[in-house]
């Protein structure tokens, strides 16, 4: 139930959760959190809490710009109104809102993704088999050890071999994402690799896939493990891996497109160093810096590298996808994602088995049901999922969005780092892009949605990378800051 301190309206007592509100009661909601008594929250530094602010004002700035694709079925007045609310919002309201979230919204920020499961519906073999499998799998996911890789392969393999139905194998995943703390978090990523090598082998047609990152500081994630080098992820050499361990013996191919976005350690000189000692031959390294240079008019408007945090170098790669396949080769899908390793590119056979001619668009997503998330830390310094912190404000985050842009359906993680788009899609939209900042991927959504396709979701395994993570980073000192 609401808090007695926020008197709101009976419609308002009579619909609770978050998703059901509209961006008028949304307001309302969020000028009551504001003037209420503010509430302690868990978790949460002030760094973090002001990541989520300029995001969801980026929302609100690019529902204006955006307001003449807004459906003639939704009013957008109350849309343009909680964009401008939310545009005025001083960092200080906006604490208080996140402050006071589990009072105005009684906690239903983001729903439980942890679904039940019918004991009647267990296969008796499958605790065994997990036992068995996870017995030579690491205790904990380590990003920077790529010995792990073959163990976690070889696992996959085994599993596959083992049940080889694609309804034994959700079954069994749903088994285990409904009980993550059973497991290793080893075996849960195991049971995600499998599913998606099944999703591929079921592909009868050859189809391509390009898959583009952005490069920035990578200079030491780029590299293996070392003594000197102790956030090294080798992260090339172990997504070609990943790559091929997926797509062997199926008629899909692949190429990997790195995109160094004015890193001034010298990213796309030490990734074209890797390219060369290992005979790479569907690798390649483009510069932002050259694409400016040269006015790609997909890139329209960027003056300098400094100016593109990331969305202009994905923009730019993914134009080079599509000069590089043409329409008519064999269906083609772009995907891009982030260059640490916190989403394996192996589970991209989630994101292929969403995609048909009615759905050319599919997101990672880390929240919803069947996802598992882990951060570097949880109690006691155990590895675990979100904090209830971040669950309210990745709710918040999400239904902001989906009030700003209902067109777009309800879209829990608009963040993920990997997502694939048809290539036919890709050439409707990309020339239309003109964000180049982190918001770029929300922005492909809102344009994808006026494309008649429709956007689905694809929960993952997702393992966040703290080596050279500036996010993880504050949050850690503010931990120690708590400790002491």
């Amino acid at each position: 139930m609401f808090s007695k301190n926020c008197s709101l309206s009976s419609d308002l007592r009579q619909k609770p959760h978050a998703m059901d509100v509209s961006a008028k009661q949304l307001v309302t909601l969020f000028k009551e959190a504001i003037n209420s008594p503010e509430q302690k929250t868990p978790g949460g530094s002030l760094e973090s809490i002001r990541s989520y602010y300029k995001m969801i004002q980026q929302f609100a700035s690019m529902a204006h710009m955006y307001q003449d694709l807004i459906p003639e079925e939704y009013d957008s007045s109350p849309i343009l109104g909680l964009a401008d609310f939310i545009l005025n919002l001083k960092f200080e309201e906006f604490l208080k809102i996140a402050n006071n979230l589990p009072v105005i919204l009684d906690g239903v920020v983001i729903q439980d993704k942890t679904t039940s499961y019918s004991e009647a519906d267990v296969d008796p073999s499958w605790e065994f088999t997990i036992a068995m499998l996870s017995q030579n799998l690491p205790d904990e996911i380590d990003l920077t050890d790529s010995s792990q890789d073959n163990l976690i392969f070889e696992a996959a393999t085994d599993l596959l071999n083992k049940y080889s139905s694609i309804s034994a194998l959700q079954n069994l995943d749903r088994l285990l994402t409904s009980r993550p703390d059973n497991y290793k978090n080893s075996m849960l990523l195991v049971s995600k690799l499998a599913l998606s090598k099944m999703y591929v082998k079921q592909i009868d047609y050859p189809l391509h896939v390009s898959l583009v990152l952005a490069m920035y500081n990578e200079h030491n994630r780029i590299r293996p493990k070392s003594s000197d080098n102790p956030n090294g992820e080798n992260f090339v050499r172990r997504k070609m891996k990943q790559m091929k361990w997926l797509l062997k013996d199926s008629p899909v191919s692949f190429n990997m497109i790195l995109v160094d976005d004015g890193c001034p350690n010298q990213s796309g000189k030490k990734a074209r160093e890797i390219i060369e000692t290992e005979g790479y031959k569907n690798v390649r390294v483009l510069y932002l810096e050259d694409g400016i240079k040269r006015q790609s008019p997909v890139i329209k408007g960027l003056k300098s590298t400094s100016d593109s945090r990331k969305g202009g170098s994905i923009q730019y790669g993914m134009w080079q996808a599509l000069e590089d396949y043409s329409e008519g080769d064999k269906p083609h899908i772009v995907v891009f994602t982030d260059a640490d390793m916190a989403a394996p590119v192996n589970e991209i056979g989630l994101l292929l088995e969403k995609q048909d001619d009615k759905t050319m668009v599919t997101i990672a997503s880390r929240y919803d049901a069947g996802s598992i998330c882990r951060g570097p830390w949880g109690k006691n310094g155990e590895i675990q999922g979100l904090t209830e912190f971040d669950r309210r404000m990745v709710g918040l985050r999400g239904i902001v969005f989906s009030k700003l842009y209902p067109q777009t359906g309800k879209i829990t993680d608009t963040q993920c780092g990997l997502k694939a788009f048809n290539a036919k899609l890709l050439r409707q939209i990309l020339l239309k892009t003109e964000v180049r900042t982190f918001s770029f991927d929300f922005e492909l959504l809102v344009l994808a949605s006026t494309a008649d396709t429709a956007i689905a979701f694809a929960p993952i395994y997702w393992h966040d990378s703290l080596a050279e993570s500036s996010f993880w980073r504050h949050a850690a000192e503010k931990t120690n800051d708590d400790a002491s």
